[in-house]
């Protein structure tokens, strides 16, 4: 028998740990002998991948940026000596362009092919980061439908494998609006976000969004999402009130029973899409760091991905958002005054993320695996 396929594979956060273990899993399919190795998190460990560090722990501690950014720096060295030693026959870097930026040119300079799995959106913000791609990959699994001609006509070897999210996503019966329009009885998810961060920044606000709400429609139910007790705790602290209506539930258990949704933007927002839900969007930034430099770097029109998709304004979207809760609760109201609205964007929300599934019979899993293996055999 021949030596083991050496794959090494390098994620930093919850999503790309998460969409890792999923290729990994599919590879295991499609190759006899392998074995894998990297950076990430407990989704990729549990799929039997050998972990030097766990950097997707260390994303959701609060200890200061200085500490993070001691550790990320020596991260990277560790990994680089890693990559050098190892000598893989493939390095998989997973999203978290900031790191992977360096051990992908790493891997490149050993002579090790690079597939990147969910591409730095280089089309949303600092377009010149494509160079980057062009330069230390070899291939590009994108996860969006209009990447992989974006990236194309950019001289990057892109192919479209569709969206992980969809791999795992259930079936959707869309709501019934109209039966929740008549009675008032509206079921109102708030999504703060994941991130400690975000959560700290986005539920001060989002629950005065709920009790002014609540004061409009008296009938209406409102869920408070949050992943884990950690982050529901957070969101308690963050409000100062022990008495939310929140929920670790499954996201799709949730998702699958609301009528209308308001979400920090993110990928959630194509989750939210998927079961048909109606929403406003928003992503609250510090107003003078935005003026200052957040303006120049963003080049598309729409900051959503769900708005990017429509290319238009499909549903409202608040970003940035400096805080102002006004806004929030007038466009939310406006909505559900409009039944023939809702229904509408409902349609064409459930439409719209349609083409982000796998062609049938297959994942994006799967279609990324695939690239990666046409990756390691040209070299071999």
């Amino acid at each position: 028998m021949g030596k083991p396929k050496v794959i090494f594979m390098s994620a930093a956060d919850v999503s790309g740990d998460r969409h890792a273990a999923g290729l990994i899993g599919a590879l295991r399919h499609q190759l006899d002998d392998v074995r894998f190795i990297g950076i990430g998190g407990e989704w990729m460990e549990r799929a039997g991948c050998e972990l030097l560090d766990k950097p997707v722990e260390r994303a959701s501690m609060t200890t200061g940026v200085f500490e993070h950014l001691g550790y990320f720096r020596r991260l990277i060295r560790k990994a680089k000596r890693a990559i050098k030693q190892i000598h893989p026959d493939v390095h998989i870097p997973v999203d978290s362009p900031a790191i992977n930026w360096h051990l992908a040119r790493a891997a490149k300079r050993s002579g090790i092919p690079v597939v990147y799995y969910i591409a730095p959106q280089t089309w949303a913000w600092a377009p010149w980061r494509v160079r980057k791609l062009r330069k230390y990959t070899d291939a590009v699994a994108c996860i969006l439908p209009f990447e992989q001609d974006y990236f194309r006509t950019r001289a990057v070897n892109a192919t479209y494998v569709g969206h992980p999210l969809f791999d795992e996503l259930p079936a959707a019966k869309p709501p019934d609006l109209a039966s929740a329009y008549q009675t008032g009885q509206w079921e109102i998810v708030l999504l703060p976000g994941s991130r400690e961060s975000e959560i700290k920044n986005h539920t001060p606000g989002l629950v005065r969004v709920m009790e002014l709400l609540s004061e409009r429609y008296p009938s209406a139910n409102f869920t408070i999402t949050a992943i884990d007790e950690a982050s529901a705790d957070t969101i308690r602290q963050s409000a100062g009130r022990g008495d939310l209506p929140i929920s670790t539930e499954d996201i799709n258990s949730i998702l699958s029973r609301s009528h209308f949704a308001i979400v920090a933007s993110g990928t959630v927002t194509l989750q939210v899409a998927h079961f048909g839900l109606p929403m406003v969007i928003f992503y609250r930034v510090w107003k003078w760091g935005y003026r200052l430099i957040g303006r120049w770097l963003i080049r598309t029109k729409y900051l959503s991905l769900v708005n990017i998709l429509a290319g238009k304004q499909l549903v409202p979207e608040l970003m940035p958002w400096f805080g102002n809760v006004d806004e929030l609760v007038r466009h939310a109201d406006a909505m559900l005054k409009n039944l023939d609205y809702l229904q509408t964007v409902q349609k064409k929300l459930q439409d719209l993320v349609s083409p982000l599934h796998a062609p049938a019979g297959t994942t994006a899993a799967e279609n990324a695996a695939r690239v990666v293996i046409e990756a390691m055999q040209k070299r071999a």
